[in-house]
């Protein structure tokens, strides 16, 4: 055991000298995703990069008492009931807009649930209240790893 304890310690010094690097943990950077207000709103779908903003795509839902009503328009008529557990991917009209859209000052989100989890009811492009009581932003890293795999 000493002599791997002397070992390092004239490796690293060594190695510390030669690049002029420290040797401190390194982080890695993870996708962040959008965060809801105090309120538990989410006032938008996209994101401040390191190279400019992108979209989230991917959202979870989460409500679990009786499934969440996603509606053909804000404060609309119930479209299809989701899930809870049901991933639904967010419509953006362009990269430029976003997929939340405000109605009677409520965030809504635009969804296209995935079938053939989304649930009940009749799929396609429907809205969801965008608040962390019925929603959760799913990170772009963990789908793009291949944790999570999608078929439409």
């Amino acid at each position: 055991m000493p002599k791997f304890i002397a070992i390092i310690n004239i490796v690293a010094p060594m190695t510390v000298l030669a690049t002029g690097l420290s040797a401190l943990p390194a982080q890695a950077q993870v996708a962040e995703v959008p965060t809801a207000s105090q309120k538990g709103d989410f006032a938008t779908a996209r994101v401040l990069g390191n190279r400019g903003y992108f979209q989230n795509t991917k959202w979870l839902i989460v409500e679990t008492d009786r499934g969440l009503n996603c509606r053909t328009t804000p404060n609309g008529a119930v479209k299809s009931v989701l899930m809870p557990g049901s991933i639904v991917t967010a419509v953006f009209s362009s990269p430029s807009q976003d997929a939340v859209v405000f109605s009677q000052g409520n965030p809504w989100l635009r969804v296209n649930p995935l079938v053939p989890d989304y649930g009940s009811g009749t799929p396609g492009v429907c809205y969801v209240r965008a608040n962390i009581r019925y929603i959760a932003p799913i990170s772009q890293d963990f789908v793009r790893n291949g944790s999570i795999s999608f078929s439409r």
